[in-house]
């Protein structure tokens, strides 16, 4: 099950529209999210009613949430967004960097720019049909004993919090060591072991897809994309073709990513109180059930606890630690 949080992000280059533009009677909302089964559960749990009850019509765009892709808000047109979905890490370095609109908190702080939105787990998904039992990320690393591709995020978030706990870092430790250059120096030289059989993802859905379609053996996924592909296989398996993938997730050592809304600065006063409205829409019961039904974003199990990604952390370090990443993304095996 999804649950609220809090966090707002950089200004965000979009791409082109996604396939539902829930429409109303006289305005139309610009909205920046994320693709998949993400948007498609915020569609029919939130902006098809909120257009059909207020007429004000939600278009949605897909983008892949990388804080390293800033763009300016174009003044009109069919890309100038008025809220967006973002990481909450992001949301807090665009809060500072006043591209966000201030809801409220003093001019110094790093959350009064957002409202709470989901959180959703990055757990290791594997395939069911070649390891029987839950690997860990140790498991991950054993290209021995489980030889096959790996997929991994393009971004130093998550990914390197994943690399130290392979490399037997606790939990509750992982911030702590990575907050070092020794620890960092730790978590790219586990990466390199890995390098050559590293399948790299950018967004929710293609995690989910790099595992479905047996592209990767493991995987880090975005659990709530993966559990969506499972539910649809299961609703149609006659249409799931030879390819179908019994995929698990295992959610020991998972993380927990925090994701907000923003709204943009520099909106008018008539299309800002559109936006909030919509953000009072979304936050109703009714609709954040409807939503969680639609996105399973949680573990079953509530003994499952994935490790909180720490938003204040990648505020201080997501400057450098991108740089970092990108260089050894570049440098020779």
């Amino acid at each position: 099950m999804s649950r609220p949080l809090s966090g707002a992000f950089l200004l965000l280059a979009l791409s082109a529209p996604a396939r539902v533009d829930a429409r109303g009677g006289g305005h139309t909302l610009v909205v920046a999210s994320w693709g998949g089964a993400l948007g498609k559960a915020q569609d029919q749990a939130f902006f098809q009613p909120f257009a059909r009850a207020k007429g004000v019509g939600v278009r949605r765009f897909a983008w892949d949430g990388d804080a390293q892709v800033p763009a300016n808000r174009p003044a009109r047109g069919r890309h100038a967004w008025a809220m967006a979905l973002m990481e909450d890490s992001t949301a807090r370095i665009a809060c500072m960097q006043g591209l966000l609109q201030r809801l409220g908190g003093s001019a110094g702080s790093a959350e009064a720019c957002s409202v709470p939105a989901l959180h959703d787990g990055i757990v290791l998904a594997w395939d069911r049909g070649r390891i029987p039992s839950a690997p860990r990320w140790s498991d991950f690393w054993d290209v021995v004993r489980y030889p096959g591709k790996r997929g991994l995020r393009k971004d130093p978030r998550s990914t390197l919090e994943i690399a130290l706990m392979a490399d037997g870092v606790a939990p509750a430790d992982v911030y702590t060591v990575l907050a070092t250059p020794e620890g960092v120096a730790r978590a790219f030289h586990k990466l390199s072991q890995l390098r050559p059989y590293i399948v790299w993802w950018t967004t929710g859905a293609d995690s989910a897809r790099i595992i479905g379609n047996g592209g990767v053996l493991m995987t880090s996924a975005a659990a709530g994309e993966v559990a969506a592909q499972a539910a649809t296989q299961a609703a149609a398996p006659s249409a799931a073709g030879r390819g179908r993938r019994d995929v698990g997730l295992q959610w020991a050592q998972g993380l927990d990513d925090g994701l907000s809304w923003g709204i943009a600065p520099g909106l008018d006063a008539a299309e800002r109180d559109r936006a909030r409205d919509l953000l009072h829409y979304m936050a109703g019961t009714d609709r954040v059930a409807r939503f969680a039904a639609l996105y399973r974003a949680r573990p079953d199990d509530a003994a499952a606890q994935p490790l909180p990604m720490d938003a204040a952390f990648w505020q201080d370090h997501l400057p450098d630690l991108a740089r970092k990443f990108a260089d050894w993304l570049a440098a020779p095996a």
